[in-house]
């Protein structure tokens, strides 16, 4: 029967190559040293380069993960990372947007 846990439902051709991106919800701040911290539901892989997303801002932020800790946050696990930034980038929709009402 189809759909059960122990049939395969994905297959991966030899070979393959790509980049999986995942978008998932974050709070950032700025500690009192001025490094990135990202509070997530999962935990961050050390090394890997991720994009944060600032919708208000209307810049995106690349960054790496130095390092991962598990929290508890009002009865949950969550997972606090601290991120290096590497560069900000202008979103090019927000930008053509605001272009406009000039």
């Amino acid at each position: 029967m189809l759909g059960r846990r122990s049939h395969a439902r994905v297959s991966i051709v030899a070979g393959a190559e790509g980049v999986l991106s995942l978008a998932r919800d974050i709070a950032v701040r700025l500690d009192e040293g001025g490094q990135l911290v990202a509070i997530s539901r999962e935990p961050g892989v050390l090394g890997e380069t991720v994009l944060v997303a600032v919708p208000d801002e209307g810049v995106n932020v690349i960054a790496e993960v130095i390092g991962s800790r598990p929290i508890i946050t009002d009865g949950a696990v969550r997972h606090r990372l601290w991120l290096r930034q590497s560069s900000v980038e202008r979103d090019a929709t927000d930008s053509n947007l605001s272009d406009r009402g000039r």
